[in-house]
C-alpha cells in the first residue's frame, strides 16, 4: 500500500497555541516528567488529525471531495488518532481520568469550530477564538498530569493562554478585514473604526489581568508577558494598510508567542 502525502495544518501559529501552554503548565507545576512526553505525543496525534477529519466531515456534509483526497484523509485520520490514543494510555493507566473530560471539551471546540467554518466558509473571530480555547487546554492538562490536581492554578494557566492567543485572533482578523476593504486612503477615524474590536479586546485583557493580580490569582508582573504583543497590535492598528503580507505577519506573531512563553517561564521560576 502506498502511503498518501502527509496531511498537516498550514496554520503554523496553531502549533505554538498547542505547545506553549504545555511549557507554561510545566513551569507552574515546577516539574517535567515522562508524562509530559506522553501528553505531548498524544496531543500532537489528536491535533494533527484536525485536517483529515475536517476533510471527511466536509464530504459527509455534501462537499465534493476527490476520492484520492478522501482516501488520504481516512488513512491519516486513523494514523493520527491511533497515535493520540496509544500515547494517552500510559497516562490513563496512572488513573489520570480527568484528561478524558478535558479532551471531551477539546473535541467539542473542534466541532463548534467546524460548523462555524462550514456556515461562514472562512475563519472569523468567533471560530478562531473557539479554536484557541480548545488548543490551550494543553496547558491545564500538563499541569494536571504533573500535580494530579485541577485546582485554581490550572484555570489560571488556561486563562492566561486564552487571553494572550486571543490577542492574535483579533489582530489577524482586523488585518483580514482591512485587506478586504481595499482602501487607498486611511484616515485616523477609519483605522479606529476597523480596529475597534482589536482595541476593545486588548483593553479588556489589560483589565482582566489586573483583576487577576488584585485577587492574587497570578503574579503582579504578569503584564510584562503581554506588553510586546499589545504594543505590536495597537501600533499595527495605527499603521493599517490595504495590503498585508500574511506570511510575515504569521512569523511575527509566532515570535511574540515564543517571547510570551519565555517571559512567563522567567517570571514564574523567579517566585
Amino acid at each position: 500500500m502506498k502511503i498518501p502525502p502527509l496531511m498537516i495544518t498550514r496554520e503554523h501559529g496553531s502549533w505554538a497555541v498547542l505547545i506553549i501552554p504545555m511549557i507554561i503548565g510545566c513551569t507552574y507545576a515546577g516539574a517535567v516528567t515522562f508524562n509530559v512526553l506522553f501528553l505531548l505525543l498524544s496531543s500532537l496525534g489528536i491535533f494533527m488529525s484536525y485536517v483529515p477529519l475536517q476533510i471527511l466531515l466536509r464530504k459527509q456534509f455534501g462537499k465534493n471531495v476527490p476520492p484520492p483526497q478522501t482516501e488520504a484523509a481516512k488513512f491519516w485520520a486513523v494514523v493520527y488518532l491511533a497515535a493520540g490514543i496509544v500515547f494517552l494510555l500510559p497516562l490513563l493507566f496512572q488513573q489520570l481520568w480527568l484528561l478524558l473530560p478535558i479532551g471531551g471539551i477539546g473535541i467539542l471546540t473542534f466541532f463548534i469550530n467546524f460548523f462555524l467554518l462550514r456556515k461562514g466558509q472562512r475563519s472569523s473571530v468567533l471560530s478562531d477564538f473557539i479554536a484557541v480555547c480548545g488548543l490551550t487546554l494543553s496547558g491545564p492538562s500538563t499541569y494536571y498530569i504533573l500535580t494530579a490536581s485541577l485546582d485554581m492554578n490550572a484555570f489560571v494557566i488556561w486563562s492566561l493562554n486564552v487571553l494572550f492567543f486571543g490577542c492574535s485572533v483579533f489582530y489577524v482578523q482586523m488585518k483580514i478585514r482591512a485587506t478586504g476593504l481595499k482602501k487607498n486612503d486611511w484616515g485616523f477615524l477609519d483605522k479606529i473604526s476597523i480596529g475597534k474590536w482589536n482595541i476593545i479586546y486588548h483593553s479588556a485583557v489589560f483589565v482582566i489581568l489586573n483583576i487577576m493580580v488584585f485577587y492574587h490569582l497570578t503574579i503582579s508582573t504578569i503584564l510584562a508577558a503581554y506588553i510586546p504583543m499589545m504594543v505590536h497590535s495597537l501600533y499595527g492598528t495605527m499603521r493599517l494598510q490595504k495590503k498585508t503580507k500574511f506570511k510575515n505577519l504569521g512569523f511575527g506573531l509566532l515570535t511574540h508567542s515564543l517571547v510570551f512563553g519565555l517571559i512567563i517561564l522567567f517570571l514564574i521560576r523567579r517566585i
